[in-house]
Formats: structure tokens, sequence, C-alpha cells
């Protein structure tokens, strides 16, 4: 597995935590980490990207980019 797949399922793994479906995203009283609506949604996006990068047959200079500024977000450490 190339290291881009690997960081990216180790990313979507850790992205997977936050999905609480039993609760209101909306209502931060029942979220499991409370996050806001738009903090909820990013992560959404993020875990399906994450996860399809972790699969991809190709990916290109874009795609590492965004991997690279998705793992800050999260405060993964940098690459070296």
């Amino acid at each position: 597995m190339s290291r881009f797949r690997r960081d990216a399922a180790v990313l979507a793994a850790y992205l997977a935590q936050f999905e609480n479906t039993e609760s209101n995203c909306t209502d931060p009283h029942t979220a499991a980490t409370a996050l806001t609506p738009e903090e909820h949604h990013q992560r959404r996006r993020d875990y399906a990207d994450s996860l399809a990068w972790a699969t991809a047959k190709q990916i290109n200079n874009e795609d590492i980019a965004a991997l690279t500024q998705m793992r800050q977000r999260y405060g993964f450490p940098p690459q070296s």
C-alpha cells in the first residue's frame, strides 16, 4: 500500500469516530463531540474524500495537496 493510501486510510478511520447517526448535528447537546453543523458537514466531506483516496488507483498532485491540508486541519504531524 502506498504511503498516500495508508495516510488516507488512517485519516478516514480517525474521522469515522465523529459520526454519530443517533444524534442531530444541529443540536450540539446530542452530538458526540459537540461539533457545529458546518464542522460536522466538513468532517463528513473529508471522511468521504479520504476513504476514496484510500482505495484510489490513481492520484494526482491536487489529491496529495488536499490530503496534506486535511492532515494539518486535524492535527496530524507533518510528513517527513
